[in-house]
């Protein structure tokens, strides 16, 4: 009975359990990770946490498609589609959120009114007062914007939506487990060693 080539399936072997540490799992644990904060902004919580504080356009009652946005939702979902992931190196993921507002709104912030922050008040109050009329909701919110004082500030509530948490970490230790029972299920080379008595 032949021997089988135990040393080239061996390295075969240990190649393939690198490519699955360097490269597999970091990949499927960013692509995992990044559809759960997705989630989280459609939820409008942080993995099931409190909700995110309702946004000012719908209390006050904004007319058009920007008054029915949840919490961090827009025509475009800029923010919500900047999350993204990246393999720095071998074995290491990274989830991001690269836009430059994204670290404002999770973590929360106040921010000072700038001149041109007045002047984009002005000209969203302009627009509004010409689509919906001087009284409507959106006219006058922007309007109290445009005369804040330079310097003054903003308050931005903190909606957490990227960040450790338990739900990750249970979903990433899950990632890690089913890929490993794969990887013993494929790479189990049926030999048995046999004893003559």
């Amino acid at each position: 009975m032949p021997v089988p080539p135990f040393a080239d399936m061996v390295k075969k072997d240990l190649a393939d359990l690198q490519k699955l540490r360097d490269r597999v799992l970091p990949v499927k644990v960013g692509r995992a990770v990044q559809a759960s904060v997705r989630e989280n902004f459609r939820r409008g919580n942080f993995y099931g946490s409190a909700p995110w504080l309702t946004p000012l356009r719908t209390s006050l009652g904004f007319r058009g498609a920007g008054g029915q946005y949840g919490p961090l939702l827009s025509g475009s979902n800029h923010l919500m589609m900047s999350t993204d992931y990246f393999v720095p190196k071998p074995g290491t993921v990274v989830i991001i959120s690269d836009t430059p507002y994204s670290n404002t709104h999770n973590e929360g912030e106040e921010i000072g009114v700038t001149p041109k922050m007045r002047k984009y008040f002005w000209a969203r109050h302009l627009e509004d007062k010409k689509r919906y009329g001087v009284e409507a909701p959106e006219t006058e919110f922007w309007k109290r914007m445009a005369l804040k004082k330079p310097g003054s500030r903003i308050k931005i509530p903190r909606r957490h939506f990227l960040g450790p948490d338990k739900h990750v970490d249970r979903m990433v230790q899950g990632i890690i487990e089913n890929e490993l029972e794969n990887f013993i299920k494929t790479h189990n080379h049926g030999t048995t060693a046999s004893r003559s008595h």
